[in-house]
């Protein structure tokens, strides 16, 4: 394989922008996360295809394996507060393991760290964190104005994302809502109540911002 110009290869640890392209003053610079540092041939050559020429299929190598990576690999994580003024979430975890979910589940669950920013188009309620097996709660939702099974069902949410893998599609694209992960979203209990709420929350959260 030719190269038109020089690659230079940083590595960093930034899981959410794992593969960038930069093209500056004649020369291909790729920042990689260090998931890429020990990858087989196959991918090392899939990353200088789509370095090269953006070829897509070289794209879905590369997705691949990142999501193999990020879907069996754990990394430590400090604990996350769990009590808030209004809501307690080991509480709700408890409660929700019991009724929904075996023994055996062990992901973390606390208020995201995160403070409120930008124009709040839309809400984020929570994540997980597959790398650290942790759930992160806004703390928007600690309210009085946020009725409780709206929260349970946005901890339900979470749970689920730790037992439904995400998919991949022929372009190496993640599908994280996949059909199961639906199915099982829909039995909970007051599910119709929780999506009704949600279409008329954002400006609840605007003017708690404000």
């Amino acid at each position: 394989m030719q190269f038109p110009a020089p690659i230079e290869v940083r590595l960093h640890e930034n899981k959410r922008t794992y593969l960038r392209v930069e093209r500056r003053w004649g020369k291909i610079t790729l920042h990689l996360h260090r998931l890429f540092e020990k990858a087989p041939s196959p991918v090392l050559e899939a990353l200088v295809r789509f370095a090269l020429k953006r070829d897509r299929k070289s794209l879905a190598v590369i997705r691949q394996m990142a999501h193999l990576h990020f879907s069996t690999a754990r990394m430590a994580a400090d604990p996350l507060e769990q009590k808030g003024e209004v809501y307690d979430l080991a509480e709700i975890y408890e409660r929700i393991k019991e009724k929904f979910f075996d023994s055996g589940y062990d992901a973390s669950i606390g208020w995201s760290k995160r403070q409120p920013r930008g124009s709040f188009r839309s809400v984020t309620f929570g994540c997980y964190d597959r790398m650290t097996h942790q759930i992160r709660i806004n703390r928007l939702l600690d309210s009085v104005k946020v009725p409780l099974y709206f929260v349970e069902f946005i901890v339900y949410h979470e749970m689920l994302h730790a037992i439904c893998p995400t998919e991949m599609d022929a372009r190496g694209r993640a599908k994280i809502h996949t059909v199961l992960f639906k199915q099982l979203e829909r039995k909970f209990p007051e599910y119709e109540e929780a999506k009704k709420w949600q279409k008329t929350s954002l400006a609840l959260f605007r003017a708690k911002k404000r």
